[in-house]
């Protein structure tokens, strides 16, 4: 638990940092990225519930259009969020994205997906992720993510379901 809302917020922060090249729209040079640009584009117009384990801790996101919900522990930080915040947001931090390939297609959470092996950069971070797009959805089921931020190593992953999305009803901030 949480002694304050200033270490769940820095905790929330790190969390958000950690995944925020995979969770948000990006800047490509490389043409071989639109169909990861595209469904992340498609991401940030469509409510979602995100769960991820960043370095062996569990986060949620729950992102209604309107507002996003950043969990850890049963309490949630909530914060004004619309999709063109999102994408002003990722211009404004520099998150690029290049070096996108497609690896394979398989099944993620009941869907065929084509999973896409790609590269984000922003100021002072870098890293690989490989991101599964839903086939007949087009957008974002699950990512897995290993970032180089200064001396730190992170690993993420994330899983995002997208049906009957709620805000959360207890321990919103």
């Amino acid at each position: 638990m949480f002694r304050n809302h200033t270490q769940l917020f820095c905790v929330l922060a790190a969390a958000i940092l950690t995944g925020a090249a995979v969770t948000r729209p990006a800047h490509a040079d490389d043409a071989s990225c639109k169909p990861v640009l595209d469904a992340f584009a498609k991401q940030a117009r469509t409510p979602y519930h995100e769960i991820a384990v960043a370095n062996g801790k569990s986060f949620e996101k729950i992102y209604t259009t309107t507002m996003l919900y950043i969990g850890h522990s049963g309490q949630w930080l909530k914060m004004p969020e619309t999709p063109q915040d999102l994408i002003d947001a990722t211009r404004e931090s520099g998150v690029t994205l290049s070096h996108c390939k497609s690896m394979r297609t398989e099944m993620a959470d009941g869907q065929v997906a084509t999973v896409y092996a790609a590269h984000f950069t922003t100021p002072g971070t870098s890293s690989d992720s490989q991101i599964w797009i839903g086939n007949a959805s087009g957008l974002t089921l699950k990512t897995e993510s290993d970032a180089q931020a200064g001396p730190g190593k992170g690993h993420t992953s994330t899983h995002i379901t997208y049906g009957n999305v709620q805000a959360p009803t207890a321990g919103v901030r």
